[in-house]
């Protein structure tokens, strides 16, 4: 797909919450044919949770065609997430006259919310703070002793700072004075370092420096009521699941919009496409599931070229827990979905490290040090030697000469700095682009009205299903015995119809995309294997005045409702 270079908006910063409402309203106030603005929750702070609904209104309503679910910022401090949500939404209200941007507008809706969490995410772009999800104290709300970071110098960032000690642990690196390397067991002469996170030390006792509990530890990704676990075994879990309003407010949003069909969340870092499961192996799943994930994840993967990764068996570094909670498991496995992660910003791969999964659980001393050069080297060549700050002389108020510097966590590692987010975020909306077009498309062909005799007639139609998903999406949909089948109903616009043959209600199962036919490649080349049918043949014997209307209508599963008129006569 070619870039998506006609954009409207300017992508020189990261956007705080009120310049994402006044862009989401606009584009509600100039398109009401195309958009409906939903409030999905209120945050304490008083901030709307905002999604924006987007589909051709002239060819259906928005729950009435298949949707793709997207978010950003369920990690309030992953703000190109939310940006890559934002240019999507530019990209299209920009290029309404685009033949591919006309097509999914009336075939298909798209659900975005930008930030999940926009209390946290100000609070990160507002100020020094690292902010997992939210800016509310948990699970402590009283000061922890310990060192909690803090910007000292007033540079705006939270960096670290050094401390020379006869009980350091590190030393200057020999290659380059801003690295910091291990020191060996016998190293008995030279300068030793400890060194920290800049901040201050509650409850100080002159002697130790420990580091107090993370301040704002409330994760919402592991939020969720699936695999659920307490704090003291998931970090982050909150006090029960989904008590964030955040959380609480696109969960309901989801289970109330069955036409969703697929989800992705937009994160940062690392450069991969993840797909669940994320609290067990994969192994565990339905096969015919992993295998719609790889055919999909490799169509992103040519817009991205990110790695398409297993958050369970290939993304965690081998030996460590399982995450419990996630909203991609959510998605997997209570509601029935596909759920995509996108970690946006592979800086690791700009700056020439090797990919390698599941990635090791510790890297060497010489690992950690040839990664840190790799950064400082990407720093200085391609970042102009911006978000590098030199060791500089600081009188810490309870420690006395210490030194700061260091990277740029939040925009060098985290987030890209701005010069490149456009060239990063660029491709997911090419990515999301696709995989909305990958929905099911349930329609009616070859439809007639024969005449019989006096008022009887013969009405015969065809429902196929010409996207690449099946209508039910998910085996793990139909496993859990909720899903409704595709219903095809016949009705009269006016009067009564009377049916001589079939019925005004017809549920006929649950219809494959071209997904379900296997593809092989033999001596003599390919070969197309069917197995369960995409489409199916109705037929009815109706009693009805000739000239009567009759609307086919079909419902159900994900693929919203499609109609289709036929008239006797």
């Amino acid at each position: 797909m070619k870039p998506l270079t006609n954009v409207a908006e300017k992508y020189d910063h990261f956007y705080r919450y009120q310049e994402i409402t006044d862009l989401l309203k606009g584009y509600a106030a100039r398109y009401p044919q195309l958009t409906r603005l939903d409030e999905t929750a209120k945050t304490p702070e008083g901030r709307s949770q905002w999604l924006l609904e987007i589909t051709d209104t002239g060819s259906g309503d928005f729950s009435d065609k298949p949707a793709l679910y997207v978010e950003g910022n369920i990690h309030a401090g992953e703000v190109t997430g939310c940006m890559a949500c934002m240019y999507l939404l530019d990209y299209l209200f920009t290029n309404l006259e685009d033949p591919d941007v006309k097509r999914i507008l009336k075939e298909f809706t798209l659900y975005i919310m930008p930030r999940v969490s926009p209390d946290g995410s100000e609070h990160y772009l507002t100020t020094p703070d690292y902010v997992r999800s939210v800016d509310r104290p948990y699970p402590f709300t009283d000061t922890m002793p310990g060192l909690a970071p803090q910007d000292l110098d007033g540079d705006g960032v939270v960096r670290r700072m050094r401390v020379k000690s006869p009980f350091g642990i590190w030393k200057i690196s020999d290659k380059d004075p801003r690295l910091m390397v291990r020191r060996q067991p016998d190293d008995m002469d030279g300068d030793f370092y400890n060194v920290y996170e800049e901040g201050l030390i509650n409850a100080y006792d002159g002697l130790s420096v420990k580091s107090a509990p993370q301040k704002f530890g409330n994760d919402f990704n592991r939020n969720y009521p699936i695999g659920w676990q307490p704090e003291h075994q998931q970090h982050g879990a909150g006090s029960f699941p989904l008590s964030n309003p955040e959380t609480r407010g696109n969960a309901e949003f989801l289970l109330s919009h069955p036409n969703v069909c697929a989800v992705l969340d937009m994160h940062t870092m690392g450069g991969q496409i993840l797909y669940t499961p994320g609290f067990k192996s994969r192994k565990d799943a339905i096969k015919a599931d992993i295998d719609l994930y790889k055919r999909l994840g490799h169509m992103m993967q040519q817009e991205n070229h990110y790695p398409l990764v297993n958050v369970f068996d290939e993304y965690m570094p081998q030996g460590y827990p399982p995450t419990y909670g996630g909203f991609d498991d959510f998605t997997h496995f209570t509601l029935g979905l596909p759920a995509f992660t996108i970690e946006c910003w592979d800086l690791d791969k700009r700056a020439g490290l090797p990919e390698e999964f599941p990635p090791k659980a510790e890297l060497s001393d010489q690992e950690q040090e040839n990664e840190y050069l790799a950064y400082l080297k990407w720093i200085d060549q391609k970042n102009d030697g911006q978000g590098y700050k030199p060791w500089t002389h600081f009188d810490h108020p309870q420690l006395g000469d210490v030194e700061i510097g260091g990277i740029d966590y939040k925009y060098v590692v985290q987030n890209p700095p701005v010069k490149f987010l456009e060239e990063v975020i660029e491709p997911q909306a090419r990515a999301m682009m696709r995989l909305v077009k990958s929905l099911p498309r349930v329609r009616f062909a070859d439809t007639k009205a024969e005449h019989l005799s006096g008022d009887f007639w013969r009405v015969e139609t065809t429902v196929e299903n010409l996207g690449f998903m099946a209508s039910y999406v998910f085996k793990e949909g139909l496993a859990l015995k909720t899903m409704k089948p595709v219903c095809i109903s016949l009705t009269a616009d006016k009067g009564d119809l009377h049916f001589t043959d079939g019925k005004a209600r017809t549920d006929i199962g649950q219809l494959e995309g071209f997904s379900g036919i296997s593809g092989y490649n033999s001596t003599l080349g390919a070969l197309s294997m069917e197995k369960d049918p995409h489409s199916r043949r109705l037929v009815w014997v109706v009693e009805g005045a000739e000239g009567t209307e009759l609307t086919l209508t079909a419902t159900g599963a994900h693929i919203g409702k499609t109609s289709q008129k036929v008239v006797l006569g």
